[in-house]
């Protein structure tokens, strides 16, 4: 599956220190398919109000062969329905941008200055990212093509992907999504690879409907 398995790297390809905030799928319990659904949909509701996002994120890859781990610090803003940015801003600098059906990656050569990238596979990218900008909008339906899913509730509530695809299934055993306690903003991603890498994204700073300058999203 195209997509799936390209979902699965674009947090890899855009290489929140300190404990996962997903540690609750341990410690919480799944819910019932009634209270899943109901959760689900109320859910959706919390994040669908919220029509722009900025938010500090730390993002931390651990392969299985190293015991130090890759950790990389930038901003994520995000407008409602289909514009994103993704900006790495440490330990180097590198940009993602969707606008629409547009996308732009970006370098720092010297250091100011982007350098827009050529970029494979840029359509099924598209898709994903789309996924992506469902995902931070509660729009969990649309998934369920692609991914079993479980929600699981504790201290703080997570949902958990698992994909349907053999192909995927191969690379990865799960997509774990983290949320704030209001239910109004994602606070965590995880993707746990079979073999036991895995990539974690805890967001911060979290602000809601503040206003985006259009510039922010602006693919040159």
């Amino acid at each position: 599956m195209k997509k799936g398995l390209i979902l699965s790297t674009v947090f890899l390809l855009f290489s929140l220190c300190g404990k996962s905030a997903l540690a609750q799928e341990e410690a919480g319990h799944p819910l019932s398919p009634g209270e899943q659904k109901d959760f689900l949909l109320r859910l959706e509701e919390n994040l669908s109000a919220s029509r722009t996002i900025q938010a500090k994120f730390t993002q931390e890859k651990k392969l299985s062969l190293f015991n130090d781990a890759l950790v990389s610090y930038g901003t994520f803003c995000f407008a409602a329905p289909d514009r994103l940015r993704w900006e790495i801003n440490q330990p180097f600098h590198s940009l993602l941008v969707l606008n629409g059906r547009e996308l732009g990656k970006y370098d720092f050569p010297d250091g100011k200055k982007p350098r827009r990238l050529k970029f494979p596979a840029a359509d099924a990218l598209l898709e994903v990212l789309h996924q992506i900008t469902d995902i931070h909008q509660g729009n969990f339906t649309a998934q369920e093509k692609y991914y079993d899913m479980r929600v699981y509730e504790g201290k703080t509530a997570s949902l958990v992907l698992v994909p349907k695809d053999a192909k995927m299934k191969g690379i990865i055993q799960k997509i774990e999504i983290g949320f704030s306690p209001a239910l109004n903003s994602v606070a965590s991603v995880a993707i746990r690879e079979n073999g036991g890498d895995s990539t974690v994204i805890l967001f911060s700073d979290d602000r809601l409907n503040s206003r985006l300058p259009d510039s922010l999203f602006e693919v040159q």
